[in-house]
């Protein structure tokens, strides 16, 4: 029989395979298009229900539970990417989408182990210690709210926008945002030489736009920007290491 933590994980796997790695695209295409005429959202909705159905027997559970829970499993994902087909290819959709799969997962295996949802609540509520929010909060905090302080730093020396087509919207940002957490991730994991990693690729990568553009006020500002980041980044990261030692 397989435990009730086992079985959970096993539904998360069976959930990103059926999800991403046996849906093919042309399905996905189908199911944007057509929407409830496409038959391709039933057989990948019963592909979820079958997956259920399938761990829920090797964990040896009630059979006209785990009927139920496979039942409600294909109606409630056959719903949900119903509704996504008709909202558009957006990625705040994708994220909702997949929290949407992943409680109705959750209340699914619930149910089938009759684990109840405030044991499930206070059981979550006991891993969490000052370690775990230290980590979250010093993450949470190199997102948008270091971006909005580099950017106000940085305000007086913004150079003209006027090349601002030749560039993705909103890219530095991201990037940015993308570069903070590798080096905060390299910071707490004491694998502090994986900072230069993000730098010297960072460096690379802009080298030859700051040589082809021969601005001297372009590569200061990208230079506060990148000194900004990486200071923020240390602080937040050796802070975070200092509180849970």
């Amino acid at each position: 029989m397989v435990e009730p933590n086992l079985l959970l994980l096993l539904l998360l796997i069976g959930h990103l395979m059926a999800d991403f790695y046996w849906q093919p695209k042309s399905w996905v295409e189908q199911r944007n298009r057509l929407h409830l005429k496409a038959p391709a959202l039933y057989f990948h909705s019963l592909i979820h229900g079958g997956v259920l159905l399938l761990l829920s027997s090797m964990a040896e559970l009630s059979f006209v539970g785990t009927l139920i829970a496979t039942g409600l499993m294909i109606l409630s994902h056959f719903l949900i990417d119903l509704a996504k087909s008709y909202l558009g290819k957006q990625l705040k959709w994708l994220v909702l989408d997949q929290i949407l799969h992943l409680l109705v997962i959750i209340l699914l295996w619930c149910y089938l182990t009759e684990i109840s949802v405030s044991d499930l609540i206070g059981n979550l509520s006991q891993q969490l210690d000052q370690q775990v929010l230290m980590i979250v909060l010093a993450y949470a905090l190199l997102g948008k709210p270091t971006s909005v302080f580099i950017t106000m730093v940085l305000s007086r020396w913004t150079p003209d926008d006027s090349d601002n087509d030749r560039s993705l919207a909103a890219a530095g940002e991201t990037i940015g945002m993308i570069e903070r957490v590798l080096m905060l991730t390299f910071i707490l994991s004491n694998q502090v030489a994986g900072v230069g990693f993000v730098l010297a690729a960072k460096s690379i990568f802009r080298f030859g736009d700051l040589r082809d553009s021969h601005d001297r006020k372009l590569t200061e500002y990208v230079m506060l920007g990148t000194l900004t980041s990486v200071t923020v980044t240390m602080m937040i990261g050796l802070l975070a290491q200092y509180v849970n030692s």
